[in-house]
Order: structure tokens, then C-alpha cells, then sequence
């Protein structure tokens, strides 16, 4: 893997939701920079999904 994708950044952009447009897609820049447009639908169910995991875990 070349350096620049191990030392890049990763920014998340939400984007409304869109059937046509797939679950997410990123933009690489040159210097290895990765812009990801993250569906505002999806990004809110993996929220709600790891809030909802990490309750149960300290609830045990």
C-alpha cells in the first residue's frame, strides 16, 4: 500500500438520500486525501445501531 493512503486523511460529507446514488462514494484527492459522501439515512441507522450496542454492553 503507498504511503500516501496509509498517512491520508478520510472526511465524511453527508449527502441526503437518494435512491439512484449507491450507499456512499469517495473522491480521492493527490495527496491521498479521501473525501467519503455518506447517505444521512444510512450514517443515522449505524449511529442509532452502535449506540444502541454499546447500551448493551455496559448495561451487562
Amino acid at each position: 500500500m503507498p504511503a500516501s493512503r496509509k498517512s491520508g486523511k478520510v472526511f465524511y460529507m453527508l449527502r441526503p438520500s437518494r435512491e439512484e446514488l449507491p450507499p456512499f462514494s469517495d473522491i480521492r484527492l493527490p495527496d491521498g486525501t479521501i473525501i467519503r459522501r455518506v447517505d444521512e439515512a444510512i450514517h443515522r441507522r449505524a449511529l442509532s445501531n452502535a449506540a444502541k450496542s454499546l447500551t448493551e454492553r455496559v448495561d451487562r
